[in-house]
């Protein structure tokens, strides 16, 4: 047979039987190698070995029914954004629910038995965890809602799968962390995704948004038509998924109880307004606020004060001959705003509790014609000292949009805090020769 017609052949299977049972009875030929795979699975351990076949579900939900813009309590509308009732300004760029001291929004959201206080919210991806209950009542519910559920087990890459005689995907080994030092974390996490993968499972709940849901009762049936009733988690060692309660109180909601608030699915931003930085300089022992952008009276975009200086700040060049000349102090771009720590407390404080109090580098600045240009500066009169990391801070102005649940458009202005990108540097320099 010619060579090129050799390398044309292939191989047909065909069917001899039209009887599938043999194959499906999936017979082992080795019984040592079955009896070996059935203790590395566990189930010589004399435990129950149903997989979770259905669920059964009965929950009531605690509707939003209202939320604080400042100082009023407003009627909410479960298909509007929360974000854009808690977030916008008014017409004069003031934000009600803006903590100016702290740099983040705070805002209480209210149920039938429920006050929910969002103390930390930094105008990105609302969501559950930023609520703590801050009260807690015997108001009405929605009636009871039965489900029935098909739970699905948790997988991942690298997980052991379920079925003997498939085998695991290569591409993660979570058993062959390099640690430095002995670290208990690496070996825990090993044995939850080796040896209790197999007991944790995710059941689909949908919910309506905008509302507190509470299970009432939750039971299981396994493969073997077992039926169990799951009891929440009350241990203060299981906080997964829980709403706290704040310092001043202990009513925080258990696993019973789920917190879905009807925020916007995207959120789609337009160009900054303001972009402020806030920096540390610890050589001067100051917070900068850096206005990097803001807009002028006109609405034009002004970035980094566009190289203008105030009257009597510009520099002038030195003629030839003129002798270096000794300096104090540098001087800083206008548009580099400082805060100066002050004590918390009169006379001092024992704890060292201080704040940050803006200041001026311009000496012609008052009030009617201030230093600073950004909204955000204005309102900052006064800062928290904790709040102002080591990376910095940048928090803006943006306008966004975003759509309601019944397609509504939404339009508003708002604040968003981010983490700095570390230090930057002012140019502020003490006792040094100008040449």
């Amino acid at each position: 047979m010619p060579e090129e017609a050799s390398r044309r052949q292939q191989l047909y299977v065909t069917n001899q039987s039209v009887n599938i049972a043999e194959a499906l009875a999936a017979r082992v030929k080795d019984p040592l190698w079955f009896l070996a795979r059935q203790w590395q699975t566990g189930e010589f351990e004399a435990e129950n070995g149903g997989k979770l076949a259905g669920m059964e579900m009965q929950s009531q939900y605690y509707p939003f029914k209202s939320a604080t813009v400042g100082e009023k309590s407003v009627n909410l509308d479960l298909h509007q954004p929360l974000e854009a009732l808690v977030e916008a300004e008014a017409d004069t760029g003031d934000a009600p629910n803006w903590r100016t001291e702290a740099l983040e929004y705070g805002f209480d959201v209210t149920t039938p038995a429920h006050t929910l206080t969002a103390e930390a919210y930094g105008g990105r991806a609302l969501d559950w965890h930023h609520f703590e209950v801050t009260e807690r009542s015997s108001g009405r519910a929605t009636p009871a809602d039965p489900r029935q559920i098909v739970p699905t087990q948790l997988h991942f890459r690298g997980a052991p799968h379920p079925r003997w005689w498939r085998m695991e995907d290569g591409d993660a080994y979570f058993d062959s962390a390099e640690d430095v030092e002995p670290n208990v974390l690496s070996m825990i996490l090993p044995e939850f995704f080796y040896t209790d993968i197999n007991n944790w499972y995710i059941a689909p709940a949908p919910m309506p948004s905008g509302s507190v849901r509470q299970i009432t009762k939750l039971t299981v049936t396994d493969s073997f038509g077992v039926t169990t009733e799951i009891e929440p988690a009350y241990g203060k060692g299981w906080k997964l998924f829980a709403v706290d309660g704040t310092k001043r109180n202990d009513n925080g909601l258990s696993g019973e109880f789920l917190v879905a608030p009807n925020v916007a699915l995207d959120i789609v931003h337009n160009d900054p307004v303001e972009d402020v930085r806030f920096i540390r300089d610890e050589q001067a022992n100051l917070v900068w606020a850096w206005e990097h952008l803001y807009q002028d009276n006109t609405g034009s975009q002004v970035i980094n004060g566009d190289g203008v200086l105030e009257p009597g700040n510009e520099k002038t060049a030195a003629a030839p001959g003129d002798l270096p000349e000794f300096k104090l102090s540098s001087e800083t771009p206008p548009y580099w705003i400082p805060y100066v720590p002050r004590f918390a407390k009169r006379g001092g404080a024992p704890q060292g509790e201080v704040y940050l109090r803006r200041g001026r580098t311009i000496e012609t600045a008052t009030p009617d014609n201030p230093q600073f240009s950004s909204k955000i500066v204005e309102e900052s009169v006064r800062l928290n000292e904790e709040e102002v990391p080591r990376t910095g801070l940048r928090v803006r102005r943006l306008a966004r949009f975003a759509r309601g649940s019944d397609g509504s458009a939404h339009f508003w202005v708002g604040r968003q805090r981010e983490a700095g990108r570390g230090n930057n540097r002012s140019g502020l320099k003490f006792d040094f020769i100008d040449e």
